[in-house]
């Protein structure tokens, strides 16, 4: 409780709160103001004459293109579109470079049979058309020439969006506890862009979490406060008490997180409600809500026990860190193999969630990354959620991870005890090795 209170009455800790709370509160509504703004901006561009003045127009595709239409729109009526140029596109191109401030484009349209159609819009540099123009005549050429498109085919707008969905498949896995999982390792960009956050949400509480827990020894043993604590209190209890508290610590950290999302969804709803906000935008709050339409309790239940449970592996580590320290000043270098074996299963998740995006046939590579308990401790959470482990293989990696967390405490724990009161040089790992034996340190 001590340890407890001293952490969260801390001023950082308090700031720190916040700002996650903070960030996960606000930063989906800003998106969504940002995207009705632009909604509103793109209305309003609707009412402004275009500065283009001239668009000289190739187009090799063949179809037949009624380019007056374009021009009937309000915001081009001042744009003159030349089909019959008497100069060729390179000649074109070449003359746009020479001329300054103007206001003209070229347009070339092209048809290839396994890229589809294939529009460049070229300006000069010296061009006195924005940015913003240049985007908007951008997005309203395209629109219009997928309409002449379906003119030529002879189609409705209708069914041609109809004819043009693309096709997707989901090849599931039966398991023998009676769930689904999915059966290949390929994942969707939505699925990498929830696992890579989630990666990246339980490095950050891990880190902290070990951090904390390893100064906090370290400088208890460098300041010798730990002569007077030790006064009717058994060292493994005071290894635990500072475990203890820093996972606590954690647990609030996640739930005020989490509870502050949860809270700017209500802010979502009401602000896309009545409202149409960029569709990219929209998109992006589905991508994220429709991930919890596939959870379940007992899913629930073991990612909460594997995400405690990694943080307390870790934090453990930290412990031994620092236990194995007698200055504050060695801490440094002794977090420093603690940071290359982070680092390293980091990066074995990250290049797993990579090759998942871009390749399949990594069910070996992805069942070692899940079970094993140093790189499953940031990613397995993620995959159980997203259902790309089954809940057997989610059981089993959480048995291993904790057989593995009392190991580590015991460890730490004889450490932590046999270095309460050294003051000599920073234990080495075959120190470590010894001392499980009952051997003296020399």
């Amino acid at each position: 409780m001590f340890e407890f209170i001293t952490g969260i009455q801390k001023t950082g800790f308090k700031v720190f709160v916040a700002i996650l709370c903070a960030m996960a509160f606000f930063t989906m509504p800003i998106i969504l103001i940002i995207g009705k703004i632009k909604g509103d901006d793109n209305a309003d561009n609707e009412a402004i004459r275009s500065a283009i003045e001239t668009v000289y127009v190739y187009d090799e595709t063949g179809l037949s293109v009624n380019y007056d239409l374009f021009g009937d729109k309000e915001k081009y009526k001042d744009v003159t579109f030349v089909t019959d140029s008497e100069i060729s596109y390179s000649d074109a191109v070449d003359k746009l470079k020479n001329e300054n401030d103007h206001y003209n484009l070229v347009v070339k349209s092209e048809y290839d049979s396994e890229d589809g159609f294939d529009i460049t819009i070229v300006h000069s540099s010296k061009s006195g058309i924005s940015d913003k123009e240049l985007e908007y005549f951008e997005e309203d050429y395209q629109e219009f020439y997928r309409q002449e498109v379906l003119k030529n085919l002879n189609v409705s707008k209708e069914e041609y969006e109809y004819l043009s969905e693309e096709v997707s498949i989901t090849v599931m896995k039966a398991n023998e506890d009676g769930s689904f999982s999915e059966g290949g390792s390929r994942i969707s960009y939505d699925d990498y862009f929830i696992l890579i956050a989630g990666l990246m949400i339980v490095f950050m509480f891990i880190n902290m979490s070990v951090g904390n827990v390893a100064t906090s020894i370290a400088t208890e043993k460098s300041s010798r406060v730990i002569e007077y604590l030790l006064t009717g209190t058994r060292p493994l209890s005071l290894l635990s008490g500072k475990i203890a508290a820093r996972l606590l610590e954690s647990v609030i950290m996640a739930f005020a997180a989490y509870s502050s999302y949860f809270l700017s969804q209500f802010v979502c709803i009401f602000l896309i409600a009545g409202e149409k906000a960029s569709e990219s935008v929209s998109d992006n709050v589905v991508v994220i809500s429709s991930m919890w339409e596939s959870i379940t309790f007992s899913k629930l239940v073991i990612v909460v026990l594997y995400f405690v449970a990694g943080i307390a592996l870790y934090t453990i580590i930290g412990a031994l860190t620092g236990a194995s320290v007698s200055k504050l000043e060695e801490l440094q270098e002794a977090l420093k193999f603690y940071s290359f074996i982070m680092v390293i299963c980091l990066y074995a998740d990250m290049f797993l969630i990579i090759m998942m995006l871009n390749a399949s046939g990594l069910e070996a590579f992805k069942n070692f990354c899940t079970i094993f308990p140093l790189t499953g401790a940031f990613l397995t959470p993620a995959l159980i959620l997203t259902g790309k482990v089954g809940m057997t293989t989610g059981i089993i990696a959480l048995v291993v991870l904790i057989i593995t967390a009392v190991v580590a405490f015991v460890l730490a724990g004889a450490v932590y005890e046999s270095m309460l009161l050294f003051q000599g040089k920073r234990i080495k790992a075959k120190d470590i090795i010894a001392l499980m034996k009952k051997q003296v340190i020399a």
